[in-house]
């Protein structure tokens, strides 16, 4: 195994340790947990999701969405572990954000094995000219996905395959 393998793996435990660790410490507060981080713009509140981005198909029957919701996130999960075992061996910024999609995934799937739905927490929103734009909660395995997914369509859009090494 090589050091950049060990390095990601540290990172992808990493990141599912810090995930859990929010998801269980916003776990054990009140059902109707809010709390103001910043007014008007950030708060951590307590949400559930049973379904998944922006709490699509949550309306589902829960015996099968949540097999149907593991299913697909373990093949995707999957398919991005394979990519990584490629990517890794590559020099380029492309199997660490495979990494950070692992940790989102697996944190998520996590979730749903364990409790059947996802801890989200993260809340954000802003007031523009009276009217109030609000971003559905997240977690920390969420903000991952993203940022990788970002990441990855800017390796995309600027033609390169696997980026430098940063």
């Amino acid at each position: 195994m090589t050091r950049r393998m060990v390095a990601q793996i540290i990172l992808l435990l990493a990141l599912l340790a810090l995930d859990q660790w929010t998801k269980s410490w916003i776990e054990q507060q009140t059902y109707f947990f809010h709390s103001v981080v910043v007014d008007g713009f950030f708060d951590v509140v307590k949400a559930h999701n049973s379904g998944v981005a922006f709490s699509m198909f949550a309306d589902w029957d829960s015996q099968w969405r949540t097999g149907l919701l593991l299913l697909v996130t373990a093949g995707i999960a999957g398919v991005v572990g394979l990519w990584w075992w490629k990517e890794v061996r590559q020099a380029g910024v492309m199997s660490w954000l495979l990494v950070l999609i692992l940790a989102g995934a697996v944190g998520n799937i996590w979730d749903r094995v364990t409790m059947g739905y996802v801890v989200d927490f993260i809340d954000w929103h802003i007031t523009w000219d009276g009217a109030v734009y609000h971003w559905p909660a997240f977690n920390i395995a969420d903000s991952c996905i993203s940022i990788a997914v970002v990441g990855l369509l800017l390796l995309n859009l600027n033609g390169d395959k696997g980026g430098k090494d940063v």
